[in-house]
């Protein structure tokens, strides 16, 4: 792309704001509340902008809209599924959470359970950020940068994000991730608007964009315009929707450390409650600024004179910005990019190390100062980035089906994670014996039915007519979601029931002054409720 002074004057001015925040926040760290948890001083706005920044990436602005290009509008379901998850998490998961003083999502798991259970779900989660989502968001950085800037390899970007992501996360701990999550919410935002504008003006308004669309599409082919999918559909079945992208919601929307993190920063329940509406709405809003204009660029790239052509549907992206948006804008739209692959990556930097300083280095020096915490959290900080940019140069590339198959591995391990959660909040029968019981078959179940599904040797083995025949053990990767989840259920309460040892801590015990007034509860109820309407209102029309 061919970037104007003006354009690059505006991605290097949001670049230095990040600094001077990054040096302002720093300052203020006087302990592991401050660093690992902004003081628990958050309100809700940026709470829930630092969600929703978090959650989305540049990554999905690229592949997300290059994606429904090919698939169609289905892909929003992705989007629509945090809807339901924030809910979820402000109703149910963030009053214990609070009430226990958490500072990671692990540490529920300790006090409801086991330090046993702790340390599993603490390991899974730090190696899963080390070796597949701190990599992963530097490589898909990288790859967006190169498209963008016309760099000749991955490594400059990789580099360039590394940089500037990494020390401010380092420096100033998730007050300054928070802060700087708000400024990139608004440049995402802005930016998605922007594009969706030109878009619609372009073509002529909503009524002639989904006439186009329903015109290219035939009527042989599923519909674009449909978040419903038949159960046949092959990347989003409707039934895969309803039960297992749940699943996958709850995981990372209530009990991924990565997304918690943030609430948990937010001074009261309610304003964590209200920060979680807000990110449910603007995962709405994402349906509109990412996916519709992936379907606009399908538009504009089709007929004998295309306005924009692309050899790849990652191109898509880029190649509407260029066509579309003029001096100014196309810089605030890059900023927003940069921002996105940012705000991925310092969340994913800020969440490791406070999983390693308060799940693993305090239980095993509970003398150290809190100002010793905080540090072993910033050297941690700096060990998974470089880790991060050697996979994400050398690994990736080379042997990329390394990096795919921890990917895929952590997606099988949601389902019996949000089962120990879910029960050990709504019920007492499960135990401590039950619950690590439980975290390792399912886990291991998850692996055997991801391995089944995914390796052509074993799939014949288990699931052929000259094996064993299992045929119903091959599905589609969101069912198997929830399969894992209801399995990993009925491990829970039988292996409970099995060792009947020792009962629950009880979780009713807590700071009772976060929780919220009888006035604050109503307002987020109300709040919710709307939410939903949205939310189905969404559905309703794109039926």
């Amino acid at each position: 792309m061919n970037i104007s002074a003006l354009d690059s004057a505006i991605i290097v001015a949001y670049l230095l704001v990040v600094v001077a925040i990054a040096i302002v926040t720093s300052r203020r760290v006087r302990g592991t509340s401050d660093f690992f948890l902004a003081g628990r001083s958050m309100r809700w706005p940026f709470v829930g902008a630092s969600m929703f920044a978090t959650n989305i990436s540049a990554e999905q602005f690229v592949g997300q809209a290059g994606l429904v290009f090919v698939v169609g509008l289905a892909v929003a379901n992705y989007q629509l599924a945090g809807v339901l998850a924030f809910v979820a998490m402000g109703a149910v998961f963030l009053p214990i959470y609070m009430r226990l003083g958490l500072y990671t999502t692990p540490e529920f798991l300790e006090r409801r359970y086991g330090p046993e259970s702790r340390r599993f779900f603490s390991l899974i989660t730090l190696v899963s950020i080390t070796f597949a989502g701190i990599p992963g968001s530097l490589y898909a950085g990288g790859r967006v940068m190169e498209v963008l800037f016309g760099f000749e390899s991955i490594v400059p970007g990789v580099l360039i994000l590394a940089l500037a992501a990494g020390p401010y996360a380092m420096a100033g701990g998730l007050r300054t991730v928070i802060l700087t999550d708000f400024i990139q919410c608004l440049l995402l935002v802005v930016g998605g608007v922007a594009m969706l504008w030109m878009g619609l003006g372009y073509l002529g308004g909503w009524g002639v964009f989904e006439t186009r669309i329903q015109e290219l599409q035939g009527a042989d082919n599923w519909d674009m315009l449909a978040l419903i999918q038949p159960i046949d559909h092959p990347n989003v079945p409707w039934t895969g929707v309803v039960l297992g992208l749940t699943i996958h919601a709850l995981a990372f929307g209530a009990t991924s450390h990565v997304m918690v993190q943030r609430a948990l920063a937010a001074r009261s329940v309610h304003e964590a409650r209200m920060g979680g509406l807000l990110a449910g709405l603007l995962k709405v809003v994402a349906v509109f600024i990412i996916l519709i204009p992936g379907l606009m660029g399908y538009v504009m790239a089709q007929g004998a004179q295309p306005l924009i052509e692309v050899s790849s549907p990652d191109q898509l992206y880029p190649a509407m910005v260029q066509a579309l948006l003029p001096v100014g804008l196309v810089g605030l739209v890059l900023a927003g990019l940069i921002a996105a692959l940012m705000s991925s990556l310092d969340s994913e930097i800020c969440a490791a190390s406070g999983l390693f300083a308060m799940d693993w280095y305090q239980p095993y020096r509970p003398a150290a100062t809190q100002r010793r915490l905080v540090w072993a959290g910033r050297i941690l900080s700096a060990a998974v980035v470089v880790i991060g940019v050697f996979w994400a140069i050398v690994v990736i590339p080379q042997f990329r089906f390394l990096y795919e198959y921890l990917a895929k591995f952590s997606s099988y391990i949601p389902g019996t994670i949000v089962a120990c959660f879910l029960w050990g909040m709504v019920s007492k029968r499960p135990t401590r014996k039950g619950a690590f019981a439980t975290l390792i078959a399912g886990s291991i179940f998850g692996v055997f039915l991801w391995l089944v599904n995914d390796s052509a040797v074993l799939n014949r083995l288990v699931c052929g007519e000259e094996g064993l025949g299992l045929a119903f053990l091959e599905m589609h990767f969101l069912h198997a979601a929830f399969v894992i989840f209801a399995v990993a259920s009925v491990l829970l309460f039988g292996f409970s029931f099995a060792f009947g040892d020792e009962g629950p801590v009880l979780l009713e015990q807590g700071d009772e002054t976060l929780m919220p007034t009888r006035k604050q509860d109503r307002v987020y109820w109300l709040g919710a409720v709307g939410l939903l309407l949205v939310y189905v209102a969404v559905y309703w029309y794109f039926f």
